[in-house]
């Protein structure tokens, strides 16, 4: 069976892009919230963000993900600090721990 993550000279991956950045904004904005900074709280809201966020698949070299999150985050930026504020209030208000 043919993997469909590889090419020949470089590794290629598979990745949703939005999911990408939604866990760099998470830790970005977290950082401006009294709030629980553990692992289970940041997965949590990116889980609650990315459920209502469409994904946005993209194939790229492995280390070349940073030109991809650039170009695409400027179309998803006011949807993604929309669904991430939604998503930190949740779990501010009724963290899983």
């Amino acid at each position: 069976m043919n993997n469909l993550t590889k090419k020949d000279k470089g590794e290629l991956i598979l990745i949703n892009i939005v999911e990408e950045m939604v866990k760099q904004k998470v830790d970005e904005m977290i950082k401006d919230l009294d709030m629980c900074d553990c692992n289970k709280c940041r997965l949590n809201t990116c889980a609650i963000a990315l459920n209502n966020l469409p994904p946005h698949y993209v194939t790229t070299e492995k280390g070349a993900l940073l030109g991809k999150l650039e170009d695409v985050e400027i179309n998803y930026q006011t949807n993604l600090t929309v669904e991430i504020t939604k998503a930190l209030m949740i779990v501010m208000e009724h963290p899983l721990h």
